[in-house]
């Protein structure tokens, strides 16, 4: 039995759009995989500048020889302490996380949320059409 069979168009047109939906964290995950598998370790290079908590941005070297610069995350200074230098990062070029554990950690919630959105919207619609 087709779970579209019972449904009125309308219906089908929510189901499908909500399933498509699904394609963002899915999307965001998959960056986070990416990130995880194609960086590199490096140290900052120069002084960091924050904001306010962690909204911190620096330059780093790659081992390719490329510079890098961007938002760096998971840092979390004052603003006396922003002068530290040699922070270790993980990063690629225009992307920095202090704790490369922190993008693997991302990617398991981001499918997980996508997985069970997946089967809600999927078991509703199956109630719905019966």
């Amino acid at each position: 039995m087709s779970i579209f069979k019972g449904l009125n168009w309308w219906q089908r047109v929510v189901l499908v759009a909500c399933l498509c939906a699904l394609a963002l964290p899915l999307w965001f995950a998959a960056r986070n995989v990416h990130r995880f598998v194609d960086g590199d370790r490096t140290i900052t290079e120069g002084y960091v500048h924050c904001e306010s908590n962690d909204r911190c941005t620096g330059t780093w070297r790659l081992p390719d020889g490329h510079q890098g610069r961007g938002k760096i995350a998971g840092l979390a200074f004052e603003y006396d302490e922003e002068q530290v230098t040699g922070i270790p990062l993980y990063a690629g070029r225009d992307w920095a996380v202090t704790e490369r554990s922190d993008l693997a950690y991302h990617a398991a919630y981001e499918f997980a949320g996508a997985a069970i959105g997946a089967a809600l919207i999927l078991s509703v619609a199956w109630f719905k059409s019966r």
